[in-house]
């Protein structure tokens, strides 16, 4: 589903004009980011958190002729900088549902081709 069947999905359930909506939800989409770019935790009781995380710097090693360290090849050091990321917990609610509910979490049945 993608914003735009969300709002569709949410007017037609709430009755409410589809411009209502869609302005509802760009402006809790706006403070959203506002709380992420000020590193604040957002608690949505029923849905679950989104945490701001910051992953320390890392270092790659790269093949540099395409043949790798391991065969002989150059390799070339590639450090990573610091970055932000957002991490989305699920509420208890939504992770029981999906973990009590055979329809979420099996594979799908394959048929078997008798002879």
């Amino acid at each position: 589903m993608n914003k735009e069947q969300l709002i569709t999905k949410v007017a037609q359930k709430r009755r409410t004009p589809y411009k209502v909506v869609r302005n509802c939800l760009n402006d809790i989409i706006e403070v959203l980011v506002e709380a992420f770019e000020s590193d604040t935790n957002v608690a949505i009781t029923g849905l679950g958190t989104f945490q701001v995380k910051k992953r320390a710097p890392t270092k790659r090693i790269l093949p540099n002729n395409g043949k790798g360290p391991g065969k002989g090849g150059d390799k070339v050091v590639l450090t990573v900088p610091e970055k932000r990321c957002i991490k989305f917990n699920p509420s208890p609610h939504i992770n029981r549902y999906y973990s009590e509910n055979p329809l979420h979490n099996s594979q799908p049945e394959r048929k078997s081709s008798e002879k």
